[in-house]
């Protein structure tokens, strides 16, 4: 599929060459899956009823022909249960409503242009291959190419401070347990063939996957960063706690006046257990969170990291 083919380097080019056509377009980081026209999609995810992917799509048409685009979600067992069409003429920016993919239910998300499938993914795919619509459109290229590291890392494990290079990515070949006690965190489960970060390690991965020289590797050595006014503060920029924690802002993208970071933190606690007189957890750490409390608290500054 077209969507699966492209790498993320790749579709964040294209959302930034759409920004340039379209200025209403940097409202929200959006993943185009093809172009000429643009077809695109961003996501919300909801934790309500085992997990609900609200899934704004999108129809750019930057030629001089119409196209018709049309998005639906289909359920095993029951169908389609929702099925959108728009039309869009020359120049034409049109949104569909949003579309509501259940996880339980395994529903599918299918993007259809002139009657030609675009797109095919079931829920439990979105978050791998959407950005989320709470993301500002950065004018950097290595912090467009940064965050699209991080989004593709969305709903990862967390594995606490104590992990090593399994907070940076790595992929357990065993369920494995890390004691986070040392730092003041529980005990962290990373599942066997899943990935896992704690907060200074998806911040470091995701600089790295930019090409962005980045040799720190905790939230107290990111300390040392240049700082910026809270007031100045941009989309890429590091909110940072020194030794606790880090995240990264990434800005009000769907304008409701609350900011958003991307952050690896014990988000989504899937289950906790007593054991040796020590919690074990296993937790989804990888989110995009209110940024409101990290800029209101003195105990976090923002950071910015030369060449970005």
């Amino acid at each position: 599929m077209v969507a699966r083919r492209w790498s993320r380097r790749v579709l964040v080019a294209m959302a930034a060459a759409v920004a340039l056509l379209w200025p209403t377009a940097a409202a929200a980081d959006y993943t185009f899956y093809r172009t000429a026209p643009h077809t695109g999609a961003c996501w919300k995810y909801v934790s309500a009823y085992g997990g609900v992917y609200q899934v704004t799509s999108v129809l750019l048409n930057g030629t001089s022909a119409t196209h018709t685009a049309r998005v639906q979600v289909y359920r095993p067992g029951t169908g389609i249960i929702q099925d959108h069409t728009q039309t869009a003429t020359a120049s034409q920016w049109k949104v569909f409503p949003i579309a509501h993919v259940a996880a339980i239910p395994k529903d599918e998300f299918r993007y259809y242009l002139n009657g030609a499938l675009v797109v095919k993914l079931p829920a439990a795919a979105l978050p791998y291959y959407m950005n989320n619509c709470q993301t500002t459109e950065s004018s950097s290229v290595k912090i467009r190419q940064a965050i699209s590291y991080g989004m593709s890392k969305l709903d990862a494990h967390y594995t606490g401070c104590n992990a090593g290079s399994y907070r940076m990515g790595g992929v357990a070949a065993a369920d494995m347990w890390f004691d986070g006690s040392r730092c003041g965190q529980s005990v962290y489960l990373l599942p066997k063939g899943h990935a896992g970060f704690d907060c200074s390690g998806l911040i470091y991965k995701m600089f790295q996957a930019a090409g962005v020289p980045f040799s720190y590797q905790s939230s107290a050595a990111m300390a040392a960063l240049p700082a910026v006014s809270k007031s100045q503060i941009r989309v890429g920029d590091l909110l940072v706690n020194p030794g606790h924690h880090v995240a990264m802002y990434l800005g009000d993208g769907d304008g409701d006046g609350r900011a958003s970071v991307l952050e690896a933190t014990p988000a989504r606690i899937l289950r906790e257990f007593w054991s040796g007189g020590k919690l074990h957890r296993e937790a989804i750490g990888v989110v995009i969170s209110d940024a409101g409390p990290y800029l209101s608290s003195s105990a976090y500054t923002a950071r910015r990291v030369p060449g970005t």
